[in-house]
């Protein structure tokens, strides 16, 4: 039998563990931890409005070439999202895409962020010279994307490669972007106009890249023109000029 004082000493012991769990839940309720999202990143490739086509001379630059698209292998890098408060959140990694292969176009970071809203993102086109080092990459395909050690060093940013139907005769332009004869042609991309919620157990971020943009503005480049540039400087500073506003968001 539990005697009187006894009895009431345990209605009050029970009575306050009551009262200080229901308090720890309101401050749950209260002050609920941040939910998190996992970011992806999608990469896809356009003329224009069109998605992109592979291998066949169908498309039309500011120029006047009709040409294909054969090849289309680069590295995105030192990815930063900025969220709508400031705070930064930076994915240091190079991501090798090849426009070929779906198992590169979509980056799964591995990245988690706070649920929220965000104002912008931007990343390095190609390789910071801190990250393009001899190396970096030892097995394929990325290591297929080695820069000539004549002409510099590290790997290409870029390999858009494709054919050109000039009177009916064909030719073939290279588009090859790097660290040419150790100038860095890298390209840092603030994504015009990349607001975006952040929700839900991943969030996939789009990034489009239009081709047609690598010929126009401010240098309107003849693909003729585009081939053996490796060890042009000039070439890749106008590349590198018209390189600015390739990428645009996409969306999530």
């Amino acid at each position: 039998m539990i005697r009187p004082l006894n009895k009431l000493f345990f209605i009050a012991m029970l009575t306050a563990l009551t009262f200080y769990i229901t308090a720890c839940d309101n401050d749950d309720d209260e002050n609920p931890q941040p939910a998190t999202t996992t970011v992806n990143i999608k990469f896809d490739h356009y003329i224009g409005d069109d998605q992109l086509t592979f291998n066949d001379i169908m498309y039309t630059n500011a120029y006047g070439n009709e040409y294909s698209v054969e090849t289309l292998k680069y590295f995105i890098s030192d990815i930063k999202i900025t969220s709508a408060t400031g705070s930064e959140t930076m994915i240091d990694v190079a991501h090798y895409v090849d426009g070929t292969d779906e198992t590169t176009t979509l980056f799964e970071t591995g990245i988690s962020i706070p649920a929220g809203e965000y104002s912008s993102i931007s990343f390095i086109y190609g390789l910071s010279k801190e990250k393009n080092l001899p190396g970096l990459f030892p097995n394929a395909p990325e290591s297929n994307m080695e820069w000539p050690p004549a002409m510099g060093t590290g790997y290409h940013y870029m390999k858009l490669e494709g054919k050109i139907d000039s009177s009916g005769v064909i030719n073939n332009f290279q588009a090859h972007t790097g660290p040419t004869m150790n100038n860095t042609n890298f390209i840092e991309v603030m994504v015009p106009n990349s607001a975006f919620t952040a929700e839900g157990d991943t969030t996939t971020i789009n990034i489009k890249m239009d081709i047609n943009k690598w010929w126009v503005n401010p240098n309107t480049l003849d693909l003729n023109t585009v081939t053996g540039i490796m060890g042009n400087q000039e070439m890749q500073l106008k590349l590198k000029a018209n390189g600015t506003d390739v990428f645009s968001f996409g969306g999530i």
